[in-house]
């Protein structure tokens, strides 16, 4: 039975550029706009061929599995860069430079202060904090 419409833009050849792309290391949207597609076609073909899903994920290990013994390599023959590199990525929570630590200096908790600022009505009093402990210490009003 023919279909109505017009023809798919997944053609073997298509695919086969998508893996070769994707395994050289492009990222999706750039090997997309490689063979002419969208980014959206790639993932809606993706998650219906799981075949195809199987290839490309084969392909981004491949990807990753090759640049990770160029690094290595490099790392092993004393370049610290790629030693550091490699460090940096693979164990980020202690060797990246852009840590972000969620607590204050040496572990201790962070200090913050709250300040609320309400509009004030003509003709109020303005009170301050230091004035609303002086009345709760019982030195006040």
């Amino acid at each position: 039975m023919k279909k109505n419409g017009r023809p798919s833009k997944f053609t073997e050849e298509t695919r086969a550029r998508l893996v070769q792309l994707v395994a050289r290391g492009l990222p999706f949207i750039h090997a997309c706009s490689a063979v002419g597609i969208t980014l959206q076609s790639f993932i809606t073909y993706r998650n219906n061929h799981d075949d195809f899903r199987e290839e490309i994920e084969r392909a981004v290990s491949a990807a990753i599995e090759k640049r990770l013994k160029i690094i290595e390599a490099a790392a092993d023959a004393g370049d610290v860069n790629s030693a550091k590199w490699l460090l940096e990525h693979l164990h980020p929570q202690f060797y990246a430079r852009n840590r972000i630590e969620l607590t204050g200096a040496d572990g201790a908790p962070l200090a913050g202060t709250i300040a609320v600022y309400l509009p004030q009505k003509d003709g109020a009093r303005v009170v301050t904090l230091d004035a609303m402990k002086e009345v709760e210490n019982g030195n006040g009003e």
